[in-house]
């Protein structure tokens, strides 16, 4: 009898039935959180059944290419599969599209039609030569004699399973969202499980090192909490602010011991302490409610570090990671990261919601660890609109389905329910009293507030507004906070003026922060442009600022900035400019909306009707900004998985451009010189050693060009192939294109010095 095997290497096989086994058996373990064991074990034994073909065995003979093998269990699931076996087609669906795409990108239909196609997962026509399937390869299944083959095969085995009668979600009352997310779930389970068995064959393992996840340990780690705000006197003074952040660490303790898993929201101002108030929430939750681990996603990259770095310290790093590290790792401790699978996560939300709607293979495999957990999200205002009705159904199917907790946190809650697609939304306010908590929090934090929103100001008003010798002032672009750097270096020593834009990299941008802030602290001259990148968590405290009108979440976190310790009266300006450049057109919009609202009611950052005025014009009626953006919904109501995940993309329209910039001189030469002596190729672990010296930007065809001019572009290998393809990274060449105040110049100059 021939032997089918799944993979080969120099000096061993590995039995395709071994791997069909062991794949199903972790696929099952994976899915066991939520219930989803038997469904995903069905998708792990037959996954790679088109492995048991001819032209699939040539592939590993090195005799044959552009096979597709994924397909032939799916279709084989399809034309076998009985009520008795399953009694929802929905979930027979699944499990055919999460075979057939676990390999490339998620697809395949969801919807009634294609239960009564004929021609939905049909065999090939075996009277053709070659059969070109939806990937663009070549059908493994050969011939009917080769299917019999593979029926007997599977019947020997037993690897189709009886389903009906198990536990599972009633598909007919699950939303939309809920069933799309359900299936990348159970495809996570698969790939996670698939790439598992697979590494554990090449590196001589046995698969079930696989089940040994790094989980939570509640108990212990509430007590490093404990300690580590003891031993800093965090708690015992009661006095002003540190009231109310008292209040909010107790609140949030109360809440996760008593609260059952659910969607919650945590309003508070900002300043409030809430970096540490959330792990609180999340710590106790995970004891309640028996869940392996926790995530923290904030917005941005910038600030990623410094919570991460703060957790480490309390936890260890052993017990808390950064997904998104811009510090080199160990290749063992990197898997955990990409798994997700570690007892604290901090990421970012474009890694997280591209995920969590996502339906790449190599980045759901680590979905699946988002179950049985506490998810906090930090600045969750910074959510856009085009994408937040798919994104809060999403999440609400989180607790119903999946035994994970929610809980968004920010100074600016938008009202989801005014949504016309989230008015059903439910979820829950943890703090009981927010009204009378931003009352307390505008007497102690005084402002004294001014806006002129009807007419332009010059810059030369802005300049000469305050009269305190520390001012800090946002803008809406980078072109802008560039223009005003430039008026404060003709009014101030330069030394005493400083820049923070996306312009500089995390190094130079984090080294400035550090020296802004040594300067508040001693009472030095400190004259600050920024744009919106200093908005959450940086912790700074300028007795006088100004803002740009901007979206009005925006406006409120830069006022944060202003009198953020209540030491004194701090003073505060809202401005618009002749020019009106914005970074899109939803912040335009928003802006405006911003200047309608402070027309109409003034600015008071402390009033949650206000806030709650503005959220109601943002989502009124046909605006723009109450729906998700048409793609979107056509994906959801079409059930299309595949178009949601092309689709869905925080950062829209642009491109990610990285740029390793010149900031420190020699790190910067020796880089250049590794990079030459390769022919400009890079590697990924390169990237992640030059990530704190990258500047990203999102660009256009100029950008690319000036680029182009001043830069060299870079390679990466192809992972199918010895060639190399062009990518969006370049090396700077002309370092004069990066300066030691603004960072990386965007426009063209005379001169310069070509390294």
């Amino acid at each position: 009898m021939k032997e089918f095997f799944s993979h080969t290497s120099a000096d061993k096989n590995e039995y395709l039935i071994d791997h069909l086994y062991h794949t199903g058996d972790l696929a099952s373990f994976f899915a066991s959180s939520f219930g989803g064991s038997r469904i995903s074990e069905q998708a792990g034994l037959l996954h790679d059944l088109g492995k048991h073909t001819e032209k699939f065995q040539n592939v590993l003979d090195g005799t044959a290419h552009n096979i597709d093998h994924s397909i032939v269990g799916a279709e084989y699931y399809w034309n076998n599969v009985s009520e008795e076996l399953i009694d929802d087609p929905y979930f027979a669906q699944v499990i055919c599209n999460v075979i057939q795409s676990h390999h490339s990108d998620l697809h395949g239909q969801l919807d009634e039609e294609a239960i009564a196609d004929s021609e939905y997962m049909a065999y090939p026509n075996f009277s053709r030569k070659r059969n070109i399937t939806d990937n663009h390869k070549e059908n493994a299944l050969g011939s009917k004699e080769e299917l019999e083959q593979i029926s007997d095969f599977v019947n020997s085995h037993d690897l189709m399973k009886r389903i009906s009668g198990n536990i599972l979600p009633n598909s007919e009352n699950m939303s939309n969202e809920a069933k799309m997310l359900y299936e990348r779930m159970i495809f996570s389970c698969l790939v996670d499980a698939d790439y598992s068995s697979t590494a554990a064959f090449y590196d001589s393992e046995d698969y079930s090192v696989y089940k040994a996840e790094r989980v939570l340990n509640p108990d212990r780690l509430i007590k490093q909490l404990e300690d580590y705000r003891d031993k800093r006197g965090f708690g015992k003074n009661n006095s002003g602010l540190n009231s109310l952040r008292n209040h909010v660490y107790r609140q949030c303790e109360k809440a996760g011991r008593e609260l059952p898993v659910g969607l919650y929201t945590l309003t508070a101002p900002t300043g409030t302490g809430k970096t540490h108030a959330l792990i609180k929430f999340a710590l106790e939750q995970a004891k309640r409610n028996n869940q392996k681990r926790i995530f923290v996603v904030l917005p941005y990259l910038s600030i990623i570090e410094q919570n991460a770095s703060e957790y480490q310290e309390i936890f260890g790093d052993e017990n808390c990671i950064e997904q998104d590290s811009q510090t080199d790792i160990s290749d063992e401790i990197k898997l955990y990261a990409d798994r997700w699978d570690y007892p604290i996560i901090v990421t970012t939300s474009v890694s997280f919601f591209e995920t969590l709607c996502g339906g790449q293979a190599s980045k759901e495999r680590k979905l699946h660890n988002i179950t049985d957990a506490v998810i906090v999200f930090d600045e969750a205002q910074t959510l856009p609109s085009y994408l937040l009705d798919v994104t809060m159904k999403s999440l609400e199917a989180l607790p119903v389905y999946f035994n994970t907790t929610v809980l968004l946190s920010t100074a600016t809650q938008p009202d989801y329910k005014l949504r016309k697609s989230l008015k059903d939304l439910h979820y829950k306010e943890i703090l009981p009293d927010c009204n009378e908590m931003y009352k307390r929090y505008g007497e102690i934090r005084r402002l004294a507030i001014s806006t002129a929103v009807k007419s332009p100001e010059t810059y030369e008003e802005l300049v000469d507004f305050f009269d305190t010798n520390q001012q800090l002032f946002v803008f809406n672009t980078t072109g802008k906070a560039l223009k005003m750097f430039e008026k404060l270096k003709e009014r101030y020593d330069e030394k005493d003026c400083f820049l923070l834009s996306s312009a500089l990299c995390s190094e130079h941008k984090s080294d400035t922060i550090l020296e802004i802030k040594e300067r508040i602290a001693h009472g030095l001259d400190c004259y600050v442009s920024a744009t919106q990148c200093i908005e959450a968590g940086v912790d700074l405290d300028f007795p006088s600022g100004m803002r740009e009108c901007a979206p009005l979440p925006s406006v409120i976190q830069t006022a944060g900035r202003i009198n953020r310790n209540g030491k004194s009266i701090g003073e505060f300006h809202v401005f618009v400019l002749d020019d009106n450049a914005y970074p899109g057109t939803v912040y335009r919009n928003e802006s405006y909306v911003t200047r309608n609202v402070i027309q109409q009611h003034g600015l008071n950052i402390n009033d949650l009707h206000l806030i709650g005025e503005y959220y109601r014009e943002i989502y009124s009626g046909d605006a723009e900004e109450n729906a998700d953006k048409n793609e979107i919904v056509e994906a959801v109501e079409e059930l299309d998985t595949h178009k949601l995940s092309e689709k869905y993309k925080l950062i829209e329209d642009k491109d990610e451009l990285n740029i390793i910039v010149p900031y420190k001189r020699t790190e910067f030469e020796d880089l250049y010189t590794v990079l030459s002596s390769h022919n400009f190729c890079i590697s990924k672990k390169v990237m992640k050693a030059a990530s704190h010296m990258t500047v990203r930007l999102y660009g256009n065809k100029n950008l690319r060009e000036y680029l182009d001019r001043h830069c060299k572009r870079l390679l990466a290998k192809k992972s199918d192939t010895d060639g190399y393809v062009e990518i969006n990274w370049y090396i700077v060449e002309e370092l004069s294109i990066y300066d030691q105040k603004k960072g990386l110049i965007r426009e063209e100059r005379e001169g310069g010095f070509v390294f």
